[in-house]
């Protein structure tokens, strides 16, 4: 009867450590809609990780901070995981770690109201115009985007990505440099919920570039799971219907 009571014992011991589940603490940006929407823990990117890393038994913990506070959270440990990294992100901050495979990529656009007439063939051209960007642009987009914000007395960075749609519209700022998919997003909301005229026709150039972006991993382990995990939500369509779920309204 003990040698009975000692096996359940044992079994269940076992089978409880099993069901257990790994915390993963995920830094993800804060005002990022659709690619993170922090009110509802869910949007593009978030469903990226959900979907490849939940099936595996992964209890994730998402923060939002903004880019600036993000590396810094990863680099005292605060966070096993970042998001929106990129090669120079990662020089710049000296951040230690295992990057994955390109999860998601930004289509990064200059922004202006057609009535202004803004021409734009490269990056040098935008040193006439006032700017509004996204905090640590300038780390991310690497050196010849750095020079033309230093060369540019009137270029400024803002956490809030809804507030360059708003300062562009109100005619505060030239120019605003910002993904597609952002842009679009927030022009809808605010036309739906604000008294800015939101119907003025828009100019969108092309200079930047695509931007390729992934998760920065404390764990070597983790890391290779979401990747390989990653690779199969490409395969069986999954990854093409989270981007569906979010971009077809706008």
């Amino acid at each position: 009867m003990q040698i009975s009571a000692l096996v359940i014992f044992v079994t269940l011991f076992y089978s409880a450590r099993l069901q257990a589940k790994e915390k993963i603490t995920v830094a993800f940006g804060e005002i990022l809609a659709p690619w993170v929407l922090a009110d509802t823990n869910t949007g593009i990117i978030i469903d990226i990780f959900d979907s490849a890393m939940t099936p595996l038994g992964y209890e994730i913990e998402k923060i939002y901070l903004p880019y600036a506070r993000r590396s810094k959270a990863y680099k005292n440990g605060t966070v096993d995981v970042v998001s929106d990294m990129n090669s120079n992100t990662i020089e710049k901050y000296q951040l230690q770690g295992y990057m994955s495979e390109v999860a998601y990529t930004y289509q990064n656009y200059a922004f202006s109201l057609r009535k202004r007439h803004v021409q734009l063939t490269q990056l040098s051209d935008l040193e006439k115009y006032s700017l509004l960007s996204w905090q640590d642009a300038t780390v991310h987009l690497g050196a010849d985007y750095a020079l033309m914000a230093k060369n540019n007395p009137r270029y400024s960075e803002t956490f809030d990505q809804s507030m360059q749609v708003k300062m562009l519209f109100l005619e505060r700022f030239d120019v605003v440099q910002m993904d597609a998919t952002i842009f679009d997003y927030y022009r809808a909301n605010i036309a739906a919920t604000n008294n800015i005229d939101m119907t003025q026709k828009v100019d969108r150039q092309a200079i930047f570039g695509a931007s390729p972006n992934g998760f920065m991993f404390k764990s070597e382990k983790m890391r290779d799971e979401f990747d390989r995990r990653l690779r199969h939500l490409k395969a069986n369509g999954q990854y093409h219907a989270i981007f569906e779920r979010y971009v077809r309204n706008y």
